[in-house]
C-alpha cells in the first residue's frame, strides 16, 4: 500500500460528508422517536451524545491517519486483493463492532423494546454511512497495476553549448521520451512527452524556451522546470530539431521571444523495461 496525505479537497469533502451523515442520522433519530412518541423514555441529550460519539470517532480516526501519514492512497501493484479485503474488513466489521459497543454503553440497562429497535436502526444507518464513505473514498489501484512494459527513447544533442543573450551558458544534457504500455488499454504512440534536460545557472525565471522546428509535429504548449523542459510531440523521429527561443526583454513576456538557434537531437538508444 502507498500511504501519505490526500489532497486538501479530499480532506475537506470527507469531513463535510461525515458532518452531513451525522446531521442525517440526527434528523432520522428525531423523526423516529417523535413518530413513536418515545421522548418520555429517551432524552435528546442521549440521542445527541450517542450519535456524536459514532461520527466523531470516525473523524478522529481520519485525523490520526492524516497526522501519522498512514492514510491509504493506493493499493500495491501486487497482492492488492489481500489489501482490499483487509481494508474492507476494517471498515465494515471493526468499525461496526466499535459502533455496537458504543450504543451498548449509551443504552445499557434498557429493556424497553423500543431501545432495541432504535439501536438496530442506528447501527444500520451507521453501516450505510460506512459503505457510502467506502465507495466514495476507496483507495485507488496502483497507478502501474496494469503496466506491462515501457519504452524509453534516449536522445543526445549534437555537441550543444551556447552563450545566451544574458551572457549565461546553456548546456544541453540529453532528452528522453517514455511510452508506457498497459494490459487494460491500447498504448497510443502519439501526444508524447519529449523531455529536454539542461544545465544553467538560473534558479528561477528561465530566460529561454524550446519549440519543435517542425510545427506540425508539436501540439499544445510546454511545461518548464529548473532542470528540464517538456515538449509534446506527435511522433518521435530519429532526428528531432528543436528551436531555442530566448527572451529579449527582462520582463520575460511572450512577445519578447526570439529564435536564436536550432538544437539537433539524435536518437541513440531505445530501452524496453518489462514489469512482472
Amino acid at each position: 500500500m502507498q500511504y501519505g496525505q490526500p489532497h486538501i479537497d479530499t480532506k475537506i469533502s470527507l469531513f463535510i460528508i461525515i458532518i452531513f451523515l451525522f446531521i442525517a442520522v440526527m434528523t432520522f433519530s428525531i423523526a423516529v422517536i417523535t413518530i413513536a412518541r418515545k421522548w418520555n423514555v429517551i432524552s435528546f441529550s442521549k440521542v445527541l451524545k450517542s450519535n456524536l460519539t459514532l461520527y466523531a470517532t470516525l473523524v478522529f480516526i481520519y485525523i490520526i491517519s492524516f497526522l501519522l501519514n498512514i492514510y491509504i492512497l493506493n493499493f500495491s501493484r501486487k497482492n492488492d486483493l489481500i489489501e482490499k479485503i483487509t481494508y474492507l474488513l476494517f471498515f465494515i466489521i471493526l468499525l461496526r463492532i466499535q459502533a455496537f459497543f458504543f450504543l451498548e454503553y449509551f443504552y445499557k440497562n434498557t429493556k424497553n423494546t423500543f431501545f432495541k429497535i432504535y439501536k438496530v436502526l442506528i447501527l444500520s444507518f451507521y453501516s450505510l454511512s460506512l459503505v457510502y464513505i467506502l465507495i466514495n473514498y476507496f483507495p485507488d489501484n496502483a497507478y502501474d497495476k496494469f503496466l506491462t512494459h515501457s519504452k524509453t527513447y534516449n536522445y543526445q544533442p549534437v555537441n550543444y553549448s551556447k552563450i545566451l543573450l544574458d551572457s549565461s551558458t546553456l548546456k544541453i544534457d540529453s532528452a528522453i521520451s517514455i511510452i508506457n504500455y498497459y494490459s487494460d488499454k491500447e498504448a497510443i504512440e502519439k501526444d508524447l512527452d519529449f523531455t529536454i534536460y539542461f544545465n544553467s545557472h538560473h534558479k528561477e525565471n528561465i530566460p529561454f524556451a524550446f519549440k519543435a522546428l517542425d510545427s506540425t509535429n508539436e501540439f499544445g504548449g510546454s511545461s518548464s522546470q529548473i532542470k528540464y523542459k517538456q515538449l509534446y510531440l506527435k511522433k518521435l523521429n530519429d532526428t528531432i530539431k528543436i528551436i531555442l527561443r530566448e527572451y529579449s526583454n527582462k520582463s520575460l513576456s511572450s512577445d519578447g521571444l526570439v529564435n536564436t538557434d536550432t538544437i539537433i537531437f539524435i536518437k541513440t538508444k531505445t530501452t524496453i523495461t518489462r514489469y512482472p
